[in-house]
Parts: C-alpha cells; structure tokens; sequence
C-alpha cells in the first residue's frame, strides 16, 4: 500500500478485517508493537477499503466503503440430492455441516441419532453413521443452496455462501476468534441465524436451535451482490 501510494498508483483493500485488528487482539500483541505498528502503517496508506458485510470497524484506513456479501451463489440440486441419497432423505430437513477437519473432531456425533426429522449432510472428514459425507459430486455451493439450514463455526466465506442462498446459519461462540464479534452482532441484529454455546454446540445438542433456524428467513435481510459494486468502483478508478 505504501509503495503504490509512492508512485501514486490507487491501492484498493478488500476484507471484511485487517491483520492489524486481527494481531493488535492476541494475548501477545504487547510484546509484538513493532509488527503491530508496522501493519498499521501500511494499512494507512490504503487509497480504498471496501468493507463487505460482517465487517470490522478500524480507525487506520481513512476511506471505507461498504458493500454487500462478497459470496459464489449455488444452484439447487436437491432433487438430485435427495434421489442420490435414498429414500433416507425424503421429507427431511437437510442440514448441511461445515466446522473444519479441526472442528469436526470437537463434536459428540453420537448426540444426533436423535435427530430423527433431519438429514445431516458434510464435506468434513466425519466418519459417524449419522451424517452423510458427499464427495465431488455435489459442490460445496450447490450443498449450501440446496440444504434448509447451515451449521457452521462461522467465518466469512460459509456466512456469505449460506446468506446469498437465503439460508439461515446455526454457529457457536469462537472466542479466539476476534473477527467473531462482528458475526456474532451482525446475526444478532439481522435475525438470519442462531448462536449457540459452545459446549452444547460440541455435543450436538441441536434440537432447539434447529427448530429456530427453520423459522427465520433470510432473503431480502443482507445487501449481496459486493462483487457487482466493487467492479464498478474499480471501473470509476480507472476512468
């Protein structure tokens, strides 16, 4: 940012956060003030932050703009789901799992064999007989588009997927995680998905929350389309 600003090139950010509000939160920031102050000069020499939806507020780039969802919208595919999965998935909520291989270890699976009215669905290496892990034959996007709810350990990408699907989000508390906060407050305020404590979340203790997703709506509550609006300010820059 400082070298294009030198030679007076624009230099446009684009990220829901900086590493400079991420790095300034760790338990050792204090013993790391040269790298701290180091990324807080290059981020002021940023021309344009473009802010996405879920964002974090900072006071070191001094022109911001906000766009919508920066996501990959899926195509529903779930009749082919459903005939692909057996008559296990008739009259089913489906609900489409993503936590990480990291993640996916922390689960009791063993909790959702009382799940009877719901079909969990995965990527995640999950070896439990009560979800059904997918392969590349339905993408990642076309799962999300195509499941009723999305359970998730929230980050931007899965949010964005799920939001520009219209499908509302069951996630936990990720205290370690400061980007969180803004997730945590933007769920909040726009009522698209469920917050649930981590140790209930890690035993699969469901029900509840998915009982409330399934009453939430999604479409017409978050601005999408970021990707649109960000071409067009890069077409005005370069005019």
């Amino acid at each position: 940012m400082k070298a294009a600003e030198s030679l007076k090139i624009p230099a446009m950010l684009i990220g829901n956060f900086t590493w400079h509000d991420i790095y300034s939160h760790f338990p050792e920031a204090k013993n790391e003030t040269h790298l701290i102050q180091s990324l807080a000069e290059e981020y002021s020499h940023t021309t344009l932050q473009i802010l996405p939806q879920c964002h974090l507020n900072n006071k070191i780039t001094h022109h911001k703009k906000e766009v919508g969802f920066i996501a990959n919208n899926g195509k529903n595919v779930r009749n082919d789901l459903i005939s692909f999965l057996g008559k296990t998935a008739e009259n089913k909520t489906l609900i489409f799992i993503y936590l990480g291989e990291h993640g996916a270890h922390s689960v009791n699976w063993n909790n959702l064999r009382d799940h009877n009215d719901c079909l969990f669905l995965t990527r995640d290496p999950i070896k439990h007989s009560s979800v059904h892990f997918l392969d590349e034959k339905f993408s990642y996007h076309d799962l999300i588009a195509s499941s009723d709810i999305i359970l998730t350990k929230g980050g931007y990408s899965t949010l964005a997927t799920a939001f520009a699907n219209h499908k509302p989000v069951i996630t936990c508390e990720r205290d370690d995680f400061y980007e969180f906060e803004a997730v945590r407050d933007y769920l909040k305020n726009r009522q698209i998905g469920i917050m649930v404590e981590n140790t209930p979340f890690c035993q699969g203790d469901w029900q509840v929350p998915i009982k409330e997703a399934l009453k939430l709506t999604v479409k017409n509550k978050v601005p999408l389309n970021g990707e649109i609006e960000i071409a067009e300010i890069v077409k005005q820059m370069l005019s």
